[in-house]
C-alpha cells in the first residue's frame, strides 16, 4: 500500500513538473513570416501585393479592436471551443479524439487547439504529422501559455492560417477571395474564410464550390445551435450571395515590377513587429495613369500604319518631381513585356541639344537673338574623315538667330556651338546632371554627341531636365512617399531662363509647327523639345506645363524604323492628348496671348510638314506606302480637295513617288474654293 502511495506520489510529481514547471524552461520563439510589401499608390489605392519570398501572401494586423470580435467567436467556437479554460492541451477534446482513433484504429482526429496550431505553423509548417511531433505540440503548448496571454496567443493564431493560394493569414485571405479589408467583411464572408482552413485544398471556393458550399452550411448551423448567432443573423447569412474575387491581376503591372527591382536602400525601411506589413507607399497616382493608358493606346492605334506601335511615358508633379505616372509599354503580358523602355537605352536625337544651347549662351556669352550661319560645313577628325553634318529637312536657312536655331531644331548650327563650347565640357556637363549612360571619352563621341546619336535612358533625361523645370535645380525624381524631395543648383537660372524661353514660346515655335499642329497649345505654357533618332527607331518629346513634366517615346521594342515618320515626330500625337488632359485651359494666359483673335482664318497642313524627307522602300508594294495628309482649319467648308502635283486624289491617303512633291490641300464651301495651303516635299 505505501509503494503504491509512494508510486502515485512520484506520478503526481513528475506530471505537476511536466505541466506546470517545465514549460516554463523550454526556450520557445514564434517566428514570424516575412511580410508581404504591399505597393499603394498617392491616394492609397491598393497596386499589387508583392509576395514574399515567391510563397507567402502575408498582412499582418492586430485583431484586439472590437470590430473583429465575431470573427474570434466564430474562430473559437469552430476550432477550440475551450480555448480560454485549457493551457495550452484540452483533455477533454484529446480523450475523445483517442477514443476515436481507437474505435476506427485510424488516426481520424489530432485534438488540436489553438495553442498547438500556433506552435505547429510557428515552428514545422507543412512537415508531416506524427505522434513525436504532436507530443512536441502538447509540451511546446504549454510553454506557449506561460509566455503568452490567451489574447496573445489568438491574435498569433489569427496571424498564422493558411487559406490557399499562398494566403497564410486572414487579411491576405480577405483581400485574396473577397478584395476587402478585413474589417469591412460581411458576417458571411466571414463565415466563408473560416470555412477553408480545415481543408484548403478540399474546401477551395474558387474551384470546388460544391464541397465548400457543403461545409459552410454544417458551420452555419453549428454558430446557430451554439448560440453564436441568433437567428436572423442565421437567415442573413444563408440568403447572403457571396461575390468572389475571380480576378487577381495587376492593376499597374510596370509599376510594381519597378518597385520589386528598386534597390532597397531606395525604399523606406521595413516596419518590424505583428502588428504592421510593409507598406509601400508611392507618389504614383492610379486614376491618372489608367487614364493616360487610355489616350496613349489610342493615339497609338492611329500610328500603327506608320509601323509605330510601342510608347512610354513619364509624368512628374512639376512642383514636387513625384513620379505620378510611368508606363513603358502598350502590352505588359505579351512576350516582350520585360524591355523597360524607361529604363532602356535609346538614342536621345535633339533632345541632347538643350544642353548644348545651355552651355553656349553661358560659356561664349551668346543670347538667343545672337546670330549663326546654318550653311554646308564640314568638320576634320582626327582619323583624317571629314564629317558634314546636315539639316533634318536636307535644306539650309542661311543667317539664323539662335532661338530660331533650337526651336527648329536645326542640326548644324547645334554641331558648330558644339564645337566652340567643346565637347569634353557639353559631355561634362551631362554627366553633371546625371547622365551617367555616356561614360565613353569625348573622342569617342565627337561632334555627333549633341545631336543624340549615342543612347541614354528615359529615365535619365527626365531627370536631367528638371535643370529647366524647376529654375537651374537639379532634382531627383521621388516616387517612395517617405523620400525627401533632394534638389541641387548646379546650372545658372539666367541661362536656363533663354533655353525655357525659346522652347515655351509660342511664337519661336510657330516658325516651324503651324497653328494647330501637334506643338501649338494656345493659352498654355507649354515648354517642348523633341527628338529622333537615325533611321526613324525612336521618337522623343519632353516638356514641362504649368503643373507637369512630361516625357514620351514612341518607337518599336524590337528596333524596327518607323515609316514615314517626317521631321515632327510622332510622339507629339500622344503628348498633345495628354497635354489637354492634364491641363485645362491657362485662363491668365488666354487673355495675355490671345493669339488665334490675331489670325482669324487660318488653313495649315500639318502633315507632311513642308520640306519633310520620306523615303521609298524599293522592296516593298507601291500601294503598301502611303503617307496620310492631315491639316488643321478654322474654316466653315463642306469639302476638301487633296491634291498631289495637281492631281486630285481619291482621299487624304497618297502612295509615295519618288521625286520632290507639291501637296495642296482646297477648301470648298457652297462649291467655291475659300482657300488653298500648299507644302512641299521630297520622297528618296
Amino acid at each position: 500500500m505505501r509503494k503504491s502511495i509512494k508510486f502515485s506520489l512520484i506520478w503526481i510529481i513528475i506530471l505537476y513538473v511536466l505541466y506546470f514547471i517545465f514549460p516554463y524552461f523550454i526556450s520557445i520563439k514564434i517566428s514570424n513570416f516575412p511580410s508581404s510589401q504591399v505597393i499603394y499608390d498617392s491616394n492609397n489605392e491598393e497596386i499589387w501585393e508583392i509576395v514574399a519570398e515567391w510563397k507567402y501572401r502575408h498582412r499582418i494586423i492586430d485583431y484586439k479592436d472590437e470590430k473583429y470580435d465575431f470573427l474570434k467567436k466564430v474562430v473559437i467556437s469552430l476550432e477550440d471551443r475551450r480555448f480560454y479554460y485549457h493551457s495550452g492541451i484540452d483533455f477533454i477534446s484529446f480523450f475523445r479524439a483517442s477514443l476515436q482513433n481507437l474505435k476506427a484504429w485510424k488516426i481520424l482526429e489530432w485534438a488540436s487547439t489553438i495553442d498547438s496550431q500556433v506552435i505547429r505553423n510557428s515552428l514545422w509548417l507543412n512537415e508531416t504529422r506524427n505522434y513525436k511531433k504532436k507530443i512536441e505540440e502538447f509540451i511546446y503548448a504549454l510553454a506557449l501559455n506561460k509566455k503568452y496571454s490567451k489574447d496573445e496567443i489568438l491574435n498569433l493564431y489569427l496571424n498564422n492560417v493558411y487559406f490557399w493560394y499562398l494566403n497564410y493569414w486572414f487579411e491576405s485571405a480577405s483581400i485574396y477571395y473577397f478584395w476587402k479589408d478585413l474589417e469591412n467583411l460581411t458576417k458571411a464572408e466571414i463565415l466563408a474564410l473560416a470555412t477553408i482552413p480545415k481543408n484548403s485544398n478540399n474546401y477551395d471556393p474558387l474551384k470546388k464550390k460544391e464541397a465548400f458550399e457543403k461545409r459552410f452550411n454544417s458551420l452555419l448551423n453549428t454558430l446557430k445551435t451554439r448560440k453564436i448567432i441568433s437567428e436572423e443573423e442565421y437567415k442573413d447569412i444563408k440568403q447572403e450571395k457571396l461575390i468572389w474575387n475571380t480576378e487577381h491581376k495587376n492593376k499597374l503591372p510596370y509599376i510594381t515590377d519597378f518597385i520589386a527591382k528598386t534597390p532597397p536602400a531606395s525604399l523606406p525601411p521595413q516596419w518590424g513587429g505583428l502588428e504592421e506589413e510593409w507598406k509601400i507607399q508611392t507618389t504614383i497616382d492610379y486614376y491618372m495613369t489608367k487614364e493616360i493608358e487610355k489616350i496613349s493606346y489610342n493615339a497609338i492605334l492611329k500610328l500603327f500604319w506608320k509601323n509605330v506601335t510601342d510608347y512610354s511615358v513619364i509624368v512628374l508633379d512639376k512642383k514636387t518631381n513625384e513620379l505620378k505616372t510611368m508606363i513603358w509599354w502598350i502590352d505588359y503580358n505579351s512576350k516582350n513585356w520585360q524591355v523597360n523602355s524607361r529604363t532602356s537605352l535609346r538614342q536621345a536625337g535633339s533632345t541632347i541639344k538643350a544642353f548644348t544651347y545651355y552651355l553656349a549662351f553661358k560659356n561664349l556669352w551668346l543670347s538667343p537673338s545672337s546670330k549663326i550661319l546654318d550653311l554646308p560645313v564640314s568638320f576634320q577628325t582626327k582619323e583624317w574623315y571629314q564629317y558634314s553634318p546636315k539639316n533634318y529637312d536636307l535644306t539650309y536657312h542661311w543667317e539664323v538667330s539662335l532661338a530660331k536655331a533650337l526651336s527648329q531644331s536645326i542640326n548644324i548650327p547645334a554641331v558648330k556651338l558644339t564645337e566652340q563650347i567643346w565637347v569634353e565640357n557639353l559631355l561634362n556637363f551631362l554627366k553633371k546632371v546625371w547622365i551617367t549612360s555616356l561614360n565613353q571619352t569625348p573622342e569617342h563621341y565627337w561632334l555627333a554627341l549633341t545631336l543624340g546619336v549615342w543612347e541614354v535612358s528615359l529615365y535619365e533625361l527626365t531627370r536631367a531636365y528638371s535643370i529647366f523645370a524647376h529654375d537651374w535645380n537639379l532634382c531627383d525624381i521621388s516616387f517612395i512617399s517617405e523620400n525627401i524631395w533632394k534638389c541641387s543648383n548646379i546650372a545658372e537660372k539666367k541661362y536656363t531662363d533663354m533655353v525655357s524661353e525659346i522652347l515655351t514660346n509660342r511664337y519661336f515655335k510657330l516658325w516651324g509647327f503651324p497653328i494647330n499642329s501637334s506643338l501649338d497649345f494656345p493659352y498654355r505654357n507649354v515648354f517642348v523639345k523633341t527628338g529622333t533618332s537615325r533611321n526613324f527607331r525612336d521618337n522623343w518629346a519632353i516638356w514641362y506645363t504649368d503643373n507637369y513634366i512630361i516625357w514620351v517615346w514612341v518607337g518599336n521594342k524590337d528596333a524596327s524604323n518607323m515609316k514615314w515618320v517626317s521631321w515632327a515626330s510622332w510622339a507629339w500625337e500622344v503628348f498633345r492628348n495628354i497635354v489637354y488632359y492634364l491641363e485645362p485651359d491657362n485662363i491668365e494666359q488666354k487673355a495675355k496671348e490671345n493669339i488665334d483673335e490675331k489670325i482669324d482664318n487660318y488653313l495649315e497642313i500639318t502633315s507632311p510638314l513642308q520640306n519633310s524627307v520620306y523615303y521609298f522602300d524599293k522592296n516593298k508594294n507601291t500601294d503598301s506606302q502611303s503617307i496620310k495628309i492631315e491639316f488643321s482649319t478654322n474654316y466653315n467648308y463642306d469639302k476638301v480637295f487633296y491634291i498631289v502635283d495637281d492631281e486630285i486624289l481619291k482621299n487624304e491617303f497618297w502612295n509615295l513617288k519618288k521625286w520632290f512633291h507639291k501637296i495642296s490641300v482646297k477648301l470648298m464651301k457652297n462649291w467655291e474654293i475659300i482657300e488653298t495651303k500648299s507644302t512641299n516635299i521630297s520622297v528618296e
